[in-house]
């Protein structure tokens, strides 16, 4: 028994892990001491971090399961960033191993596989009865579920796929919608399929461009098997070479090349998909182990479709002049054809994301998504995208609760591997202020997209809403990492970091968000928040008249002007502010239960007829 198992004293040869320096450990067959005197029963000896509650307290009969306790406590902080433990002194550190429950991981890494959480906190058990009998046995619950489906124990593993883009073979760059296009609705088309995992588009879109070993891909996203491919156009003509690979090996296990005219592309889309399922049936399932390839009969004219191929293409850039686009791309679908459902879907997500960009007034253009997206519904009520893009403009602008989280359920219940629609249905539940389920929600969306950068922002936010921003902090510090250039990332972060009293790095952050986007109202007033907390109480005051410069030369939300009131206490001007973000339906408002910055004016009674405007005072 080595009794201090710790990342110090596990080294890395030629690759592998060597456990070293027996200095303290003991035989386990006759109890005798490498070194006699020194580990004599009933000295507590090892790392106080990594020590099992049995080790601390000086048992003298211990076994292998202490061992299994200080490997669990190394696993512990690989995945956290930190260990299950820690105290300001080794007594206290210990007493901490035996007296409190470790943190669940997954509030921190939330793309944990449940059933690994589960495994290492049975190890982490403070009865060595309840812990594994053996390491071997802890390795095995470990390693079983990354094979597959996670939170699916007892499922056959092996099914999980993850589609690479498919590279746009053709040196003119503007045909990459097509091979963009393919890769989103082979995707589509394969998560469709009864028994097998795809990996969301953000998960994959993430390595576009990054020519990484099928293997590196496998183990970055959990899949099994790899597809990819490649689109060559030649006027009208397209040739698609396919390959599917094991993640495991890298062998090849399928490839093949079709040549079809453009016409043809929705039933191309079909063949490499059913060909993908049969060939995964012969290669790692039984034959009933998956179901069938369904076809999306979106539409059946080719012009109309590839006009969807470059609207979503567009949209997903998510900048004012690619949403304007898209807008474009998608009307031209529709009027080739006007039942594409899917079509009007782009559409209504392009108005509702236009109005981020503050390129449209909210009325007009929440107004427009509503109308697309009850168009798109009424075509086709199966469309989980058309009952989410609803869902939205009926939460975030018409402040109709109920029917906002009877379509967000519905969108759920039609695809519960939506992302997006588990990710919105989050920050509902926030404003609902059913914090728990709201969390979950938010982790379940993680979960189903790790790759996507607004899902995990969006995750840490939920954090500041259930009023412990500085857990929101390392999901935010996550998003950051994954994109250091988006201003939104350094802003939140900057407004968790001061709820949770990390002035100076706040600054940091909201100042580097000002950088990125000078003169952002927003931003100005968080900046205003921490001047005033640092004592700067002139150059916090000193934001009000910059506000209103600003606000001649251009627009100023009413919901800036707001928070800054109420950063600098001037509450008569931030209920005049709330009330004209109330008439201009500002989306802000829906979070009046949860938002911190209320917090000083809830007793006040204008407040709570606010809250009975907005019908949220139930």
């Amino acid at each position: 028994m080595h009794r201090d198992v710790k990342p110090e004293n596990i080294l890395l040869q030629e690759g592998e892990p060597v456990v070293a320096d027996f200095g303290v450990a003991r035989g386990l067959c006759d109890g005798v001491d490498p070194v006699p005197g020194v580990t004599a029963p009933g000295v507590a000896v090892g790392t106080p971090v990594y020590m099992s509650p049995e080790q601390a307290s000086g048992d003298p009969v211990i076994d292998a399961r202490s061992d299994q306790y200080a490997l669990a406590c190394v696993l512990y902080e690989l995945l956290t960033g930190q260990p299950p433990f820690t105290g300001s002194s080794a007594r206290k550190t210990m007493a901490r191993h035996a007296t409190e429950a470790p943190r669940s991981p997954r509030l921190d890494r939330p793309e944990i596989p449940a059933p690994v959480e589960r495994a290492l906190l049975q190890a982490l058990a403070k009865d060595p009865a309840e812990r594994y009998a053996s390491v071997a046995e802890f390795c095995d619950a470990l390693v079983t579920p990354l094979s597959g489906l996670p939170d699916q124990p007892g499922s056959p593993g092996r099914r999980t796929i993850a589609v690479l883009p498919f590279t746009n073979a053709t040196p003119n760059a503007d045909n990459e919608y097509v091979s963009d296009g393919i890769t989103e609705e082979l995707i589509h088309a394969l998560a469709q399929v009864e028994g097998l995992r795809v990996s969301p588009r953000s998960s994959v879109f993430a390595l576009k461009g990054k020519h990484e070993d099928v293997r590196v891909v496998g183990a970055l996203l959990g899949a099994s098997v790899v597809l990819e491919g490649s689109v060559r156009r030649a006027g009208d003509r397209f040739r698609i070479t396919a390959q599917l690979s094991d993640a495991t090996d890298g062998r090849l296990l399928w490839s093949e090349r079709f040549d079809r005219e453009g016409r043809d592309i929705l039933a191309l889309q079909d063949d490499l998909a059913r060909s993908i399922v049969a060939t995964l049936r012969t290669q790692f399932l039984e034959p009933e182990a998956l179901g069938e390839v369904a076809p999306r009969r979106a539409t059946t004219n080719p012009r109309a479709y590839h006009l969807y191929l470059r609207g979503r293409h567009a949209w997903n850039k998510r900048t004012g002049a690619d949403l304007l686009q898209a807008v474009q791309f998608f009307e031209q679908a529709i009027a080739e054809d006007p039942g594409f459902a899917l079509a009007f879907t782009g559409l209504a997500d392009s108005y509702a994301q236009y109005v981020d960009y503050r390129a449209m007034p909210v009325a007009e253009g929440l107004g427009r998504a509503r109308e697309e997206a009850r168009k798109a519904i009424a075509l086709d009520d199966t469309l989980a995208e058309a009952h989410t893009s609803l869902a939205w403009v009926l939460f975030i602008h018409d402040w109709d609760w109920e029917a906002a989280g009877r379509e967000f359920r519905r969108a759920i219940e039609l695809d519960p591997r939506y992302a997006s629609a588990r990710q919105w249905y989050s920050w509902y539940l926030a404003a609902m202020g059913r914090m728990p389920e709201s969390l979950a929600e938010g982790q379940r969306s993680v979960e189903l997209d790790p790759a996507s950068v607004s899902i995990r922002r969006s995750f840490g936010w939920l954090y500041y809403y259930a009023g412990a921003p500085h857990l929101g902090v390392p999901h935010l510090e996550r998003a950051l990492m994954m994109n250091p250039e988006s201003p939104d990332n350094h802003l939140l972060l900057g407004i968790l970091l001061t709820h949770a009293g990390r002035l100076e790095e706040a600054r940091g952050s909201i100042v580097t968000a000002l950088d990125l986007m000078p003169e952002d109202s927003h931003a100005l007033a968080a900046k205003a928040h921490v001047d005033l907390l640092q004592g700067h109480k002139a150059e916090a005051e000193a934001t009000w008249g910059r506000f209103e410069t600003l606000a001649r030369e251009r627009y100023v939300s009413p919901t800036d002007f707001a928070r800054l009131a109420l950063v600098l206490g001037r509450t008569d001007d931030a209920f005049a502010w709330l009330e004209r973000a109330r008439a201009a339906r500002r989306g802000w408002l829906a979070y009046l239960k949860v938002d911190l910055l209320f917090d000083p004016i809830r007793r006040d009674p204008r407040f709570a007829e606010l809250m009975r405007q907005m019908g949220l005072s139930g």
